[in-house]
């Protein structure tokens, strides 16, 4: 039978190692969220979604698409080395492809370094 060890990391380290991990999970389900509103926006017209209700528009906006255009923009100049922008100006997008590889890159590196302090943690009480 394996032994289950309680957790050794002192409480603001475990607090913070959640805390990585909860936002690692929330961009998660926000990315997958704003691939699913694309999806229904190209299977539906835009004027029957937005026509009924304003609400929707807004929140597609706000709640959707403003997090992920500031979420990759660290990632700017390396989407345009690549042509994973969609237009030629000051406002440019990322194509779908470059939010998902920016999306990818922040989960990977808020669950990575979760992991490094939790396993700092197990080594330094040992």
């Amino acid at each position: 039978m394996r032994k289950v060890r309680a957790s050794v990391c002192s409480p603001p380290l475990r607090g913070l190692v959640r805390g990585l991990r909860f936002c690692a999970t929330a961009i998660t389900i926000h990315g997958i969220l704003l691939s699913l509103t694309s999806a229904i926006q190209s299977v539906f017209s835009g004027e029957a979604l937005v026509k009924d209700s304003e609400l929707i528009g807004i929140f597609i906006f706000w709640i959707l698409a403003v997090p992920a255009l500031l979420l990759t923009i660290p990632f700017n100049s390396i989407l345009w080395k690549y042509g994973l922008m969609n237009a030629p100006g000051w406002f440019a997008w990322p194509k779908p492809l470059g939010i998902a590889l920016a999306y990818t890159v922040w989960v990977v590196i808020l669950f990575g370094l979760a992991q490094i302090i939790h396993r700092w943690c197990e080594r330094k009480e040992t």
